[in-house]
């Protein structure tokens, strides 16, 4: 049959990795100015023993693919579809050990660890994930002035329990090339004009597993009589209710795009999108009061199972501006882009009392709730004037008494206004080429965006340079930072209370990659025999403008523990013979 056509693949992957790292305690020192001695004391490691942990993951994934496609055409009509299906399957397993109280920390090996039953530990985890899919698309056009497409799929995940497996995806789409039309015939600055839009909905089920079956730990230990004496048996913890209701979270999306050329050498596209999630799994631990025996206490895993109850719109625009322009020898072109997109929480549990200036509802994703820290105590008479912590002494940070009740509390703490995720991301591609020599850079940036960074310092961390130069001390009451702490997790300063001074602006202007290149010709190829050569040096992060001083503004780590991207610089040749 004309135009009928079937393809598929199989894809088998299978990966391994394995760590292994071993912790050696060490002296750290601190200095008493009473007795001017250095006094040590032994830290790292686990509890001050030298400690090895050991893990190994196989990962093993198989894909099957078949598509049936039809494709014809008569006169200005064209028409294409397919059908496909797609299974896949995902199998982990995990293995981890670990020992302490090693005799020596030459030998760092598991079996040289203590020998007592506290002394070792280890953890063992596996999963299956399923998957099937099926899909198919129906795209016609008149004259490619007129389209239409109109696509579905039915996708089952392993995910969720059984009558809920399965989602169903439809979308359609439409567009209108203008420049075709009579009427545009006037219009001769304008080479091609074209209108779409789209709407469709997607499922997502990258969520966590077994959320459907009551979850349970091997954590307590407790002492039974077996009749010959007393034992130690485990025992079972539930952490974890079910909830037989989860199915796939769904988000809607909208876009209407104009695509353009004109002048010959300006193309314009813009699109303006507007998506809404909803049946976002979350818990709704907020609105639970602690006496219901379900609710696990402040900040650790609630009992209660996690439902589809969240909602999230995103809504913004794209647009993209280009020119290219080829005069003799010399061919240039630039493209800028530009991005809005703007988060907001329509729906998130929250207990019904929470104050507005803290509430996540009606703000981007991603906000901190922090104090406003306005400044540091320079001197014992500035807290004594000020509504401050009890704990309070000269270098620490100056807490806003937000509701003005003449005291600081949780109730002092605001939301952000910005998060994580850019409002506002832009970029330019810049390209050269005369005769033989080539020029090409990106520019990237990104700008209403907050990045929260409180760095793990003192006994088990080190301070970035400028707080450590710039701190408060007593012989430095103008420092710019507040007075280290042996933690900043458990510093008032820091972890105990989370503050604007650590968040920063991480609005930046960065050079991705610049590149300049050589195509040798002529006569000096053939005398090497070579069919083509090309000399070139590029760098990649050469150069960022931003505020941020201390870390990448593009990481996104509360700790600053995630490694730059590097600034890099190459110098090469490419030879074709």
């Amino acid at each position: 049959m004309k135009g009928l056509s079937v393809d598929g693949f199989a894809a088998f992957d299978r990966s391994w990795s394995f760590s292994k790292a071993f912790a050696t305690p060490y002296v750290l020192y601190t200095y008493k100015k009473s007795t001017n001695v250095y006094e040590p004391r032994i830290v790292g490691g686990n509890n001050n023993a030298a400690s090895i942990n050991q893990s190994q993951q196989t990962l093993s994934q198989s894909t099957y693919n078949i598509k049936l496609n039809y494709q014809t055409g008569w006169a200005s009509h064209h028409l294409n579809a397919f059908a496909g299906y797609e299974q896949s399957q995902i199998k982990r397993e995990n293995f981890a050990a670990s020992r302490i109280n090693f005799l020596s920390t030459l030998t760092p090996e598991l079996s040289q660890g203590g020998s007592a039953a506290t002394d070792r530990d280890n953890s063992g985890s596996s999963y299956s994930f399923t998957r099937k899919s099926y899909f198919g698309k129906i795209a016609y056009d008149f004259d490619e002035k007129y389209l239409a497409e109109v696509q579905m799929r039915i996708d089952g995940s392993s995910t969720f329990p059984k009558g809920n497996q399965y989602g169903f995806f439809p979308s359609a789409s439409l567009g209108w090339r203008i420049s075709k039309e009579p009427f545009m015939n006037f219009l001769t600055f304008i080479n091609d004009l074209k209108l779409r839009a789209s709407y469709g909905a997607l499922g997502n089920d990258n969520v966590g597993l077994f959320q459907y079956f009551t979850n349970y730990s091997l954590k307590n230990q407790f002492v039974v009589n077996s009749g010959s004496g007393p034992v130690i048996v485990p025992g079972l913890d539930l952490t974890k209710l079910k909830n037989l209701n989860i199915h796939w979270e769904d988000a809607r999306k909208l876009d209407i795009g104009i695509e353009a050329t004109f002048l010959d050498n300006f193309n314009l596209e813009f699109i303006y999108f507007r998506q809404k999630r909803s049946n976002i799994l979350a818990t709704r631990n907020a609105s639970i009061p602690f006496i219901s025996g379900i609710v696990n206490p402040f900040q650790a895993d609630p009992l209660v199972p996690s439902e589809n109850i969240g909602k999230v719109d995103n809504n913004g625009f794209e647009a993209t501006l280009g020119y290219s322009k080829r005069k003799g020898k010399l061919r240039y072109t630039i493209t800028g882009n530009f991005t809005y997109a703007k988060s907001n929480i329509v729906f998130i549990d929250e207990a019904p009392g929470v104050l507005s200036h803290q509430r996540q509802t009606g703000h981007p994703l991603n906000t901190y709730l922090l104090y406003n820290a306005i400044g540091i105590y320079r001197t014992q008479e500035e807290i004594d004037k000020t509504p401050h912590l009890s704990a309070a002494q000269p270098g620490d940070l100056i807490y806003q008494d937000y509701n003005g009740d003449g005291k600081i509390t949780a109730d002092d703490q605001v939301r952000s206004r910005y998060g994580n995720i850019p409002l506002i991301s832009y970029g330019t591609v810049l390209s050269v080429e005369y005769e033989n020599f080539d020029l090409s850079a990106v520019f990237a940036g990104q700008t209403k965006v907050s990045q929260y960074v409180l760095p793990e310092s003192g006994t088990v961390g080190n301070f970035y340079s400028s707080w450590a130069d710039n701190r408060w001390t007593p012989s430095n009451t103008n420092g710019t930072y507040p007075r280290v702490d042996t933690r900043t997790s458990s510093s008032i300063n820091g972890g105990l209370y989370n503050n604007t001074f650590w968040l920063n602006d991480a609005s930046f202007l960065r050079l991705k990659s610049i590149e300049l290149g050589y195509n040798v010709a002529g006569r000096a190829l053939s005398a090497v025999r070579l069919q083509a050569a090309r000399i070139y040096v590029n760098a990649f992060n050469l150069f960022t403008i931003t505020k941020v001083k201390d870390y990448d503004p593009e990481g996104n780590s509360g700790s600053g523990q995630f490694y730059p991207q590097q600034r890099i610089i190459n110098v090469g040749v490419n030879v074709r013979f």
